[in-house]
């Protein structure tokens, strides 16, 4: 889902922009983040790359983070920073399950 989403970014599609432009962020964030995410993906999904998969859960962690923080401080409810929430605690319970696979 969030390699989707990257891939969205990458495109700038124009919703992404309006949206990123009615929360005062610049546009040229977007194929940065979107590339970002996409790597992050891979880098979960490709079992040849264990080595960066804790990197990548704190990215998508750091990244969720800041997204809620963005909304809030942009005066979003509860409707607009509650999906990057779970988000967060998804990822959160996602990296919980990959370390006690890991053992």
């Amino acid at each position: 889902m969030v390699g989707l989403l990257g891939i969205l970014n990458i495109l700038q599609i124009d919703a992404l922009v309006k949206t990123n432009r009615e929360l005062g962020l610049p546009q040229y964030l977007l194929p940065f983040l979107g590339t970002v995410k996409v790597l992050g993906a891979i880098a979960i999904l490709v079992p040849s790359l264990k080595k960066f998969h804790e990197a990548a859960y704190a990215g998508f962690i750091f990244y969720f983070i800041g997204a809620t923080y963005v909304l809030i401080a942009n005066g979003a409810g509860i409707d607009k920073y509650g999906v990057t929430l779970l988000i967060t605690a998804a990822t959160a319970v996602s990296y919980i399950s990959y370390l006690k696979l890991k053992k």
